[in-house]
């Protein structure tokens, strides 16, 4: 029986931990309503030769939906990287990350591709 003992102390522990999975935070409605969100919102800075690039902006998402401590973490002009701020300020609020199905204050960056569509 004793050397069951830490056996069975391992598969309690490893289950304990399953049962805190943690999911990451999103955009309530999925990817295309946030895709949907920067189409309606983003701007295209005027006066500008730039035609395409990536912005890439990190936060946290609180435990209860809302966004704090908005920063660039990666831009390439800007006029684009100011933009990219201000729209992802005007975010509504997102579904909190969760850990064993408690909400939790998370860190989350999304890169927002600026391209310029020629027809």
């Amino acid at each position: 029986m004793k050397k069951y003992l830490p056996i069975l102390i391992l598969l309690l522990i490893s289950s304990g931990l399953n049962a805190q999975k943690l999911m990451p935070p999103h955009f309530r409605g999925g990817d295309k309503a946030f895709h949907d969100f920067l189409d309606q919102n983003l701007k295209w800075p005027k006066d500008t030769l730039v035609k395409q690039g990536v912005v890439k902006v990190s936060f946290f998402v609180e435990s209860n939906g809302t966004l704090s401590d908005i920063k660039l973490a990666q831009g390439f002009a800007p006029e684009f990287d100011k933009e990219a701020l201000r729209v992802i300020r005007l975010s509504p609020k997102w579904v909190p990350a969760t850990r064993g199905g408690k909400p939790i204050k998370s860190k989350y960056s999304v890169p927002i591709q600026y391209e310029l569509t020629v027809y």
